[in-house]
C-alpha cells in the first residue's frame, strides 16, 4: 500500500510539476512533496534539520540563533537588474522593484530544512488517503497535518491553505504597522493566543459540539489609548457559517458583540479581511480556483535575522517599503494558485494569486490585481524555521500598495522581551470564553 501511495505522488509530481520537474525518480518527503532539488543545484535537495542544533539553554519563544549567520548573499535583485530575473519572481515582485529603487533583494543559498513532529507526518499520511471533497467542495475526511500534498486542482490547493498547522494552541506578541508613502506610522501592539479545536489538534481531542476550527483572543497593549482592548473571535469547521466576535471595551468595562468582517472587509491598512493569517481564510466557495502548477521563486526564506533588538520605527518601516537589509530570499519552488470572484460576490480584488513554498504549504507572495484587471498590491510572508519547536515561524508580512506606496507590515518591534510564536504551550480552553474578556483586558 504504501508503495502505491509513493508511485501515484510521484505521478502526480510529473503532471502537475508545470515548470519545474528536476528530481522527481528520488522518493518523496514523508510530506508527500519532491525531495530532489533542481538541474541546475540551484535548489537543493531536502536536507531537513541536519546541522541544525536546539541550544541547550534554549526557552521556547525566543529567537533562534541564525544557522546560516556566515553565508552572504549569492547576489542583488534590484530596480537595475530586475528584468534578467522575472521568470523566477512574481508580477508583483517585480513591480515593487521597479517602483521602489531603494528596495533590494539579497538571494542566498537555498536551505530546505523543514521537518515536522512524528505525529504531524503520521497525521498527513492519513489524510493523504482519506482527504477528499464533496460535491460541494468542501473537505471531508481531514485527520490533521496537510490535506492533499500534490493537489489535483485549486480547490484541493487552497483547503491546505485554509487548514495551516497551528499546534494545539500558540501564543505571540504581535506589532503591525500602516505606513504612508510620506513614512508616517501608525502602530499598535498586542498579545495572541490562539486554540485549535479542529483535527489539526495532534496531542489532545476535546468534546467539539458546535464544530469549532479555531478560537483566538488579541489584548491590545499599545497605544495607550487601545491598551486593554481584547477581542475573541470563533471560527467554524463549517466553512459557510461565519466567524463569531465579540470585544471587550475597557473604558466601558462592558463585552460587546463585534461585527464580522470577512471576505473584502478592510479596516485602515492595505489588507482584506481574507489576506489577514496565512494569506485566504475567506469561504472557498466565493472563488474559482484554478491551479497553476508549480514554478522555481525567489521567496523569502530563513529569515532569523529579520529584526534587531530596539530598532527604531523609522529604520524597520522606510517610506514606500520596508528596510530591506534583513530580509533573506532563497530560490525555491512553490505552488501558483489563482482565485477570481464567483459572480455576485463583492469584493475589491477581480484577481487575486497565492504562492507557496512547496515544503510546508505556507504563503511566501500574493500578487491582488483590483476589479479593471490591474496589478494592484503584492504580498510577501518572510517565514522561518524554528528547529528547536519544529514549527514554521512567521517574522513578518508585509501588504504593499503599488499604486500608492503605501503598506500595512506585521512584525519587527522587537525588544528583549518580545517573543516568536510559542506552540502547545497547554493553554485552556476556559482561557477562551466570552466570559474570560474582561478580567484579561485588565
Amino acid at each position: 500500500m504504501k508503495a502505491s501511495i509513493v508511485s501515484i505522488l510521484a505521478l502526480l509530481c510529473l503532471v502537475l510539476g508545470g515548470m519545474s520537474r528536476e528530481g522527481l525518480a528520488e522518493q518523496p518527503t514523508r510530506t508527500g512533496f519532491e525531495s530532489g532539488g533542481n538541474a541546475s543545484g540551484e535548489i537543493t535537495p531536502f536536507e531537513g534539520v541536519k546541522g541544525l542544533e536546539c541550544p541547550s539553554d534554549y526557552q521556547k519563544g525566543q529567537f533562534l540563533p541564525n544557522p546560516y549567520k556566515n553565508e552572504k548573499p549569492l547576489f542583488r535583485i534590484d530596480s537595475t537588474n530586475v528584468d534578467q530575473y522575472t521568470a523566477r519572481l512574481s508580477p508583483g515582485q517585480v513591480a515593487r522593484l521597479k517602483k521602489n529603487t531603494n528596495y533590494y533583494m539579497n538571494i542566498y543559498p537555498t536551505h530546505r530544512n523543514m521537518e515536522f513532529s512524528e505525529k504531524f507526518y503520521l497525521a498527513t499520511e492519513k489524510s493523504m488517503k482519506s482527504a477528499h471533497l464533496d460535491e460541494k467542495n468542501i473537505l471531508q475526511g481531514f485527520q490533521g497535518g496537510i490535506p492533499f500534498p500534490v493537489p489535483k486542482n485549486g480547490v484541493e490547493a487552497m483547503w491546505n491553505v485554509k487548514r495551516p498547522y497551528m499546534a494545539d494552541d500558540a501564543y505571540n506578541h504581535e506589532c503591525r504597522r500602516v505606513v504612508s508613502p510620506s513614512g508616517k506610522i501608525k502602530k499598535t501592539m498586542r498579545k495572541d493566543l490562539v486554540f485549535t479545536c479542529d483535527e489539526r489538534r495532534l496531542n489532545t481531542v476535546l468534546p467539539n459540539p458546535d464544530g469549532i476550527s479555531y478560537k483566538i483572543k488579541a489584548l491590545y497593549t499599545y497605544p495607550a489609548d487601545e491598551k486593554g482592548t481584547t477581542f475573541l473571535t470563533f471560527g467554524y469547521i463549517d466553512d459557510n457559517r461565519l466567524e463569531d466576535a465579540w470585544l471587550y471595551l475597557p473604558t466601558l468595562r462592558r463585552v460587546r458583540r463585534a461585527p464580522t468582517l470577512i471576505g473584502g472587509g478592510q479596516m485602515d491598512g492595505e489588507s482584506t479581511m481574507d489576506d489577514l493569517a496565512f494569506e485566504f481564510r475567506g469561504p472557498i466557495n466565493d472563488w474559482n480556483w484554478k491551479l497553476l502548477g508549480k514554478k522555481e521563486m525567489y521567496i523569502p526564506m530563513n529569515n532569523y535575522d529579520m529584526w534587531q533588538v530596539g530598532a527604531p520605527d523609522q529604520e524597520e518601516c522606510l517610506p514606500g517599503d520596508i528596510n530591506p537589509a534583513g530580509a533573506r530570499y532563497e530560490l525555491r519552488r512553490v505552488w501558483a494558485v489563482e482565485g477570481t470572484p464567483k459572480e455576485g460576490l463583492n469584493h475589491p480584488y477581480g484577481k487575486r494569486v497565492g504562492y507557496y513554498d512547496e515544503d510546508m504549504w505556507r504563503a511566501a507572495a500574493g500578487d491582488r490585481y483590483d476589479v479593471r484587471g490591474n496589478l494592484w498590491r503584492m504580498l510577501e510572508f518572510y517565514n522561518g524555521y524554528d528547529y528547536c519547536q519544529k514549527q514554521m515561524l512567521q517574522y513578518a508580512a508585509i501588504y504593499l500598495n503599488l499604486e500608492s506606496g503605501r503598506y500595512e507590515l506585521s512584525g519587527g518591534c522587537r525588544t528583549e522581551e518580545t517573543i516568536t510564536g510559542v506552540y502547545d504551550t497547554g493553554l485552556s480552553e476556559d482561557e477562551f470564553t466570552v466570559q474570560s474578556l474582561r478580567e484579561f483586558g485588565r
